[in-house]
């Protein structure tokens, strides 16, 4: 006797039986979204980021980088729990072209950077205006963040920067001082003497 195709010992009828390409598809897919998901740089940065102070000078503004250098050294002590860390931007447009999109919260710019960051004029058109607040004063340069950035949080680092103020290699505007940014409630309520947010 014969048996047809679909039938016999431990075989399943024809029509029953995955397709065979369908399962090899969905099992690569599968794979392929779970190794995707586990190495995401960007997901890295953002727990990374989370847990870090970054702060960001510009490599063109050598004052500001010695500046932004000697808070984090400050802030070991004054701030431990921020883990603060310097980070280098191109320039002044690339450090609002970050603060614009939220990749990072705090910089030391110029004077003039902040008030132009904030209008979205001159070199920061291709940017456009960036909500930027004043934490500290620093002679010819401020320390800026968004406005978004939490009030509890800007108390601190204005309350720490004032702190290291004598340690810190603050060069005195020469020129006369363009418009500043507004100050950051959070800092404000620290300058007005006020308790933290």
């Amino acid at each position: 006797m014969r048996r047809s195709r679909g039938q016999g010992a431990g075989l399943a009828p024809a029509s029953s039986r995955p397709d065979r390409r369908a399962l090899l598809k969905a099992a690569a897919a599968g794979a392929a979204s779970v190794l995707l998901a586990a190495h995401t740089p960007y997901g890295q940065w953002t727990v990374y980021r989370q847990r870090n102070l970054f702060i960001v000078a510009s490599r063109t503004d050598e004052a500001a980088l010695i500046l932004a250098r000697a808070i984090v050294e400050g802030f070991a002590t004054e701030l431990p729990e921020s883990r603060a860390r310097v980070t280098r931007a191109t320039d002044p447009v690339r450090i609002a072209s970050l603060l614009a999109t939220r990749q990072l919260d705090v910089a030391v710019v110029s004077r003039g950077d902040a008030a132009a960051m904030r209008a979205g004029s001159g070199d920061f058109r291709a940017v456009g205006a960036v909500a930027v607040n004043s934490v500290a004063e620093l002679g010819a340069h401020l320390m800026v963040t968004l406005d978004t950035f939490k009030p509890k949080h800007a108390y601190l680092l204005a309350l720490s920067v004032d702190h290291l103020r004598p340690k810190l290699p603050i060069v005195a505007a020469s020129a006369p001082e363009p418009t500043k940014p507004p100050i950051h409630p959070g800092a404000q309520a620290y300058y007005s003497g006020l308790p933290a947010p």
